[in-house]
C-alpha cells in the first residue's frame, strides 16, 4: 500500500475511533451528571489524574521504547528488537509491582489525599481501586502496544479503540440501567477496555510483528539504562506537565471544594477531548517520520514535518472555533441543569491556548526521534514549577479563585508551545526559524475564519436542539475548512489532500 493511501487510512480510523469515544463520553455524561450530580463526577477525572501521576516515573522507560524497538526492527536488526521488547516488559513488570503499594493504600484510604464529602467516600474508594487495576494491567502489558507504531498501521490501533469504546458503552448502560447508579462503574468498565485493549495489543503484535517474541529476546539491563537515560527528559517532561496542567484538577479539590471541582471538570471535558483528539491526529504521522528518519531520508522527512504541522494546526482550528461561538449552546443542551454561560467562559479559556499544543506536538515527535529531549524538558519544568508558585498563593490570598488556575496555566503553556517548541526545535533539525514557525502560524491563523463564519452563522439561523448544533457544526466546518484550505496550504499541499481524498474512495 502507498505511503498517501496509508496515511489517509490511519486519518479516517483514527477520526471515527476519537468520534466514538467522543460520542459515548457525551452520551453517558449528562446522565451521570444528572443522576449523580457534577460534584460526584468530578471526582472521576481527579482520580484519572491522579493516577496518571505514576506515568512521571514510567515515562522515562515507555515514552522512548517504541522508537528504539522501531529503529532496530526497521533495520532489519530484529535480534536488538527483542532485547528491547524483552528488557522493557520486564522492567514494566518489576515498576508495576513497586506502584501497587501505594496505589491499593491510596484506594483503601482516599480522603487522605482529596477532600470527599461523607456520603461519596466507598463510592470514591471502589473507583480508585479499579482504576489502579487498571493501571497497573496497562503498565505491565504496554510494550505490546508499539506495534501500530513499529509497522505503521494506526488504523489497527484505531480499530481496537472503536470496539473497546463500544464495548464500555454497552456495559455502562447496562449497570445504570439494572443497578443503582454507582461513579465507579465508570472505572470498573476502564478496567474491562483495559484486558481487551491489551489482549488485543498481544494479538496483533503476534500477527503483525512475528519477529517480535519475548522469548527470541534477552533481558539486558545495559538496554533498560540506555532507554532510561534517552527517556529521563521525558520523565521530567511528565513531571512538567503534571505541574503546569494536569494538577489543576487537584488544585480546584484541595483549595476550592469538591463543587467548584467538579464544575472545571465539565469544563475541562471538551478542551481534554479535543487535546486528544490532537495528540490522536499528530501520532498518525510519527510512524511515517520515523520511517523517513529510520532510512536517512532526510528531504523527504522535512517535506512530511512541515505538511503535518500545518495539517495538524488547519484541522484542530476547526473545532476549536466552532466552540468558541457555538459553546454556550452546547453546554446548554448537553447539561442544562449547569450554568452554561459560567462553563462555555472557562472552557474558551482553556481551549484557546491549546492553539498552540497542536504543532508542539508534531515537533515533540521530531524531538523523540531524533533523541533531543532534554532542553525541551527544561523547559517545560520551568513552565510547570513557574505555574505552581503563582497558582498557589493567588488561590491563597486572592480571590480570583478557579480563574487563577486557568488564565496562569494558559498563558505559560501558550509562550512554550508558541515560541520556544518552534524556536528549538528549528535548532535541533538544522532548520531557520521561519521555515517552522510559519507553517505552525499559518495553521493557527485559520482560527479567524472559522470564528467568523460561525458568527454569521449564529446571527442568522437559531439553534434550540441537537439537530439544530449538529447541522450549524457541519455547515460552518465545511465552509470554513474550504477557505482555510487556501490560508494554511500552498497549491501542492492542496492538491495533495485532495489527491489522497480521491484516493481513499478507491
Amino acid at each position: 500500500m502507498g505511503e498517501k493511501k496509508r496515511l489517509l487510512i490511519n486519518m479516517t480510523a483514527t477520526a471515527v475511533s476519537v468520534m466514538v469515544q467522543l460520542g459515548v463520553n457525551f452520551l453517558l455524561t449528562p446522565y451521570i451528571v444528572r443522576t449523580l450530580g457534577a460534584t460526584a463526577y468530578g471526582f472521576i477525572p481527579l482520580i484519572n489524574t491522579i493516577i496518571g501521576y505514576t506515568g512521571i516515573l514510567t515515562a522515562a522507560l515507555n515514552s522512548m521504547s517504541s522508537r528504539y524497538i522501531a529503529l532496530e526492527y526497521n533495520r532489519g536488526n530484529y535480534e536488538k528488537a527483542n532485547t528491547y521488547f524483552r528488557s522493557v516488559l520486564v522492567a514494566n513488570l518489576i515498576i508495576a509491582c513497586a506502584l501497587a503499594v501505594p496505589g491499593f493504600l491510596f484506594s483503601a484510604f482516599p480522603q487522605w489525599i482529596m477532600r470527599i464529602p461523607a456520603e461519596l467516600v466507598q463510592d470514591v474508594r471502589m473507583a480508585f481501586l479499579f482504576a489502579v487495576l487498571s493501571s497497573e494491567l496497562s503498565l505491565m502489558l504496554s510494550v505490546y502496544g508499539c506495534v501500530y507504531y513499529v509497522k505503521n498501521r494506526l488504523e489497527k490501533s484505531s480499530v481496537r479503540n472503536i470496539e473497546s469504546n463500544l464495548l464500555r458503552a454497552g456495559v455502562l448502560i447496562l449497570l445504570f440501567m439494572m443497578l443503582p447508579a454507582k461513579i465507579y462503574y465508570l472505572t470498573a468498565t476502564m478496567l474491562i477496555v483495559a484486558i481487551y485493549t491489551n489482549a488485543a495489543n498481544v494479538y496483533y503484535t503476534k500477527k503483525l510483528t512475528p519477529e517480535l517474541n519475548v522469548r527470541a529476546g534477552r533481558f539486558s539491563m545495559t538496554s533498560v539504562k540506555e532507554l532510561l537515560s534517552s527517556g529521563f527528559w521525558n520523565s521530567v517532561d511528565s513531571l512538567s506537565y503534571t505541574l503546569l496542567v494536569a494538577l489543576g484538577l487537584y488544585l480546584a479539590n484541595v483549595f476550592l471544594g469538591p463543587a467548584i471541582g467538579g464544575d472545571f471538570s465539565l469544563a475541562k471535558t471538551v478542551p481534554a477531548v479535543l487535546l486528544s483528539l490532537a495528540g490522536t491526529m499528530v501520532s498518525v504521522f510519527a510512524p511515517q517520520l520515523m520511517q523517513y528518519y529510520a532510512r536517512n531520508r532526510r528531504s523527504e522527512f522535512q517535506k512530511f514535518l512541515l505538511f503535518s504541522l500545518k495539517m495538524s494546526a488547519t484541522a484542530y482550528a476547526l473545532p476549536v472555533g466552532l466552540f468558541v461561538v457555538f459553546g454556550r449552546h452546547f453546554f446548554e443542551l448537553w447539561v442544562p441543569t449547569q450554568d452554561a454561560a459560567h462553563l462555555q467562559a472557562m472552557s474558551v479559556l482553556i481551549l484557546i491556548p491549546t492553539l498552540f499544543s497542536c504543532g508542539s506536538m508534531v515537533l515533540n515527535n521530531a524531538f523523540i526521534i531524533t533523541d533531543k529531549l532534554k532542553v525541551p524538558a527544561i523547559a517545560f519544568l520551568v513552565c510547570g514549577i513557574l505555574n505552581i508558585v503563582l497558582v498557589i498563593p493567588l488561590l491563597l490570598w486572592t480571590s480570583a479563585g478557579i480563574w487563577s488556575i486557568i488564565l496562569v496555566q494558559g498563558i505559560l503553556d501558550s509562550l512554550k508551545n508558541f515560541l520556544f517548541v518552534p524556536w528549538y526545535a528549528s535548532r535541533c533539525l538544522g532548520y531557520s526559524f521561519r521555515t517552522i514557525f510559519l507553517p505552525v502560524l499559518r495553521g493557527i491563523c485559520c482560527l479567524m475564519p472559522v470564528i467568523a463564519v460561525c458568527l454569521v452563522y449564529d446571527r442568522l439561523v437559531a439553534i434550540d436542539s441537537w439537530l439544530d448544533f449538529f447541522a450549524g457544526g457541519a455547515v460552518c466546518a465545511i465552509l470554513s475548512g474550504v477557505i482555510c484550505m487556501f490560508v494554511a496550504l500552498n497549491s501542492a499541499e492542496r492538491i495533495r489532500v485532495v489527491g489522497m481524498i480521491r484516493r481513499g474512495g478507491r
